[in-house]
């Protein structure tokens, strides 16, 4: 199955949200401008990214480059 990255941002960009949103909860955030809010915002999703990136392309080479096949044709 192949993943769309477009699913992946949209993901992203809801994550990034709703972390704002909790920490807004517990957190003042009045001594804030809201540029700053903003932008740490959008510095934490791209980290998301290139989180995800880096465990992605990890994973992706630990993968076996030829399938398995369910039947050997050299027996």
């Amino acid at each position: 199955m192949k993943t769309r990255s477009s699913t992946i941002v949209w993901g992203a960009i809801l994550i990034g949200f709703a972390t704002l949103f909790l920490v807004g909860t517990f957190v003042d955030l009045s001594g804030f401008s809201g540029g700053v809010v903003a932008a740490v915002a959008i510095a934490s999703v791209g980290g998301m990214l290139v989180l995800g990136g880096i465990i992605a392309a990890v994973v992706r080479s630990g993968r076996t480059t030829e399938p398995a096949s369910a039947h050997d044709e050299s027996a």
